[in-house]
């Protein structure tokens, strides 16, 4: 490690520079003993050494190259250092059009050294901190790091660009696992809390585990590596899901020593090409009929919708196969009635011109704009930007889950149940964004995310929100109607961040069932630029239908 830095001028005392620790690879049964180790969530994305000055920051890679004027936006740690200054260990992160930590846009950040206002408001990062080596002038990294982590947090790091994850404990392996396959992050990290940090050294002391992912696919094709005996070898499977036109591609797979497998796939019929398969691999290809489903695990997707690093699990029987695999192209459910359902819905702007009248049993504040159902958007007009509306930018916005994260961080020391009980419902929250293509979902699945949702922002907004999520079950609702996934969730969050958040004395949001009807309904005391009288009315954000029950 390299001597400190001049005072005066220059502000306190930092080391020049401090090579990052490195973790060795590992499995979650590595760790055995539960008062030794942590548990923590793996981010995908740039490791980088942040040195932190009040007033400066200057950011290095885990190669000990400048990357400060890459990530601008990350000079905000000026403004939350010690007077003696502080060296963070983290990673920058980007997050995908899913909501998931990528590489994939982090590289456009990355391939620029200064980028400029239109990048880097297309491509938001973030710094996710998870260790601290020097604080206030004082060198911290020789302590262990269940010490080094009380500090971190006592820093209190927070802000839109700024995380500090939690940390857990054995005992709640399987939690993190769960939530982090739920959110799409590609790993845990095991770290020794009894150890200090040492620089440079690539150590089991800090574990990284992949998480990898089981699911089944169509045996789309195979490539062909020549012959043996006068039998053909198989170089790899291509493989595919199944898409609204039919399959699509989706990657390939060794298929490794499994003879078996590889005789049935020699001898399956013929067939056509899915959509999306490269031209290198369509040149020598041999096409399959559907009817084979494999198991696969794998780490993902990539950016391109391929699967990241398969590996073959096996032929899947036929009774044992997946109902949508079976039929290479399924039909898409359709809500009751055919064409799509008529979603009332409380718009910020004056309505398209295919707006129709609102129904007589809604007020007259009320706008409207059919929703088809099948597709989640407006037929004659484009969907409304922001975050949870479109087919593609229907995801939890990246200021929401920095700021969620940063609240269990807070929690996970002062009150570790109910750090446990909002992680849980971040994994529901996560469930639901990650099922905004489907066609229809169920009233009961859509309420628990937005009780999931509230229950995130009570914990920032205390007493200024209140809310009321009636249940299908003491309402005369079926549980199982069909909704549009996050119809309801995105009104209720509308209705927090346009009328509750700017009232002074707050406000309350009931989402009521009744006659066949789900309402979003808005109370605030004080609407600026509202009568009295109008502000204490509820506003009705959605009015929904409710009709037969979702398959």
């Amino acid at each position: 490690m390299g001597g400190g830095a001049a005072t005066g001028e220059q502000g306190p005392t930092l080391p020049d520079l401090v090579p990052p620790m490195l973790p060795a690879a590992g499995e979650l049964s590595d760790a055995t003993d539960p008062g030794r180790w942590a548990v923590e969530f793996g981010w995908e994305g740039h490791r980088c050494v942040a040195y932190v000055r009040p007033g400066r920051v200057r950011l290095l890679s885990s190669t000990a190259r400048s990357v400060t004027r890459s990530f601008p936006e990350l000079a905000v740690l000026g403004e939350q250092s010690p007077p003696g200054g502080m060296v963070l260990d983290g990673t920058v992160v980007a997050l995908d059009e899913a909501g998931r930590p990528s590489r994939g846009p982090l590289l456009r950040r990355t391939a620029t050294v200064a980028p400029d206002d239109g990048l880097r408001a297309e491509v938001p990062v973030g710094y996710v901190v998870t260790d601290l080596l020097w604080r206030d002038g004082r060198r911290v990294l020789e302590l262990p790091y269940r010490r080094r982590r009380a500090e971190l947090e006592a820093l209190g790091l927070a802000g839109p660009t700024i995380l500090v994850p939690p940390s857990f404990g054995l005992d709640e392996a399987d939690l993190v696992v769960r939530t982090a396959e739920q959110y799409g992050l590609d790993g845990l990290h095991l770290k020794r809390l009894d150890v200090p940090y040492q620089p440079g050294r690539r150590t089991r002391n800090w574990l990284r585990v992949p998480l990898r992912r089981r699911r089944q696919v169509q045996v789309a094709g195979w490539v062909p590596a020549g012959s043996t005996a006068g039998r053909e070898r198989i170089a790899a499977v291509l493989l595919a899901l199944p898409g609204a036109d039919g399959p699509v591609y989706i990657g390939r797979v060794g298929i490794g020593a499994a003879d078996g497998d590889a005789r049935t796939v020699l001898g399956a019929r013929p067939g056509r090409p899915p959509a999306d398969v490269p031209e290198g691999i369509a040149a020598d290809a041999r096409w399959l009929a559907p009817g084979l489903v494999a198991a696969v695990e794998h780490r993902g997707r990539t950016a391109a919708g391929r699967l990241a690093l398969p590996s073959w699990r096996g032929l899947v029987p036929p009774d044992a196969q997946d109902d949508d695999l079976r039929d290479p192209a399924p039909a898409r459910r359709e809500p009751p009635g055919g064409g799509g359902a008529t979603v009332p819905v409380r718009t910020a702007a004056a309505p398209p011109p295919a707006a129709t009248p609102a129904p007589a049993t809604t007020p007259a504040t009320e706008e409207t704009v059919r929703i088809r159902v099948r597709e989640a958007v407006p037929p004659e007009a484009p969907a409304p930007e922001g975050p949870w509306h479109g087919p593609l930018s229907r995801r939890l916005e990246q200021h929401f889950v920095y700021n969620t994260l940063n609240t269990i961080a807070s929690l996970v020391r002062t009150d570790p149940p109910r750090a446990r009980e909002l992680l849980l419902g971040f994994a529901d929250l996560s469930r639901a964004a990650d099922r905004a293509e489907e066609p229809a979902i169920r009233l009961d699945e859509e309420l628990a995310a937005v009780r999931a949702y509230l229950q995130i922002e009570r914990t920032r907004f205390g007493a200024r929100l209140e809310s009321d999520v009636d249940d299908p079950r003491t309402s005369g609702v079926d549980p199982a109607a069909a909704v549009p996934p996050l119809a309801v969730l995105a009104a209720v969050r509308r209705g927090v961040q346009e009328e509750i958040e700017p009232a002074t004395a707050g406000g309350t949001v009931h989402v009521r069932l009744v006659t066949g009807t789900c309402r979003v309904e808005v109370r605030t005391a004080d609407r600026p630029g509202v009568p009295g009288g109008a502000a204490r009315a509820p506003l009705v954000l959605l009015s929904l239908p409710l009709d037969a029950p979702a398959e």
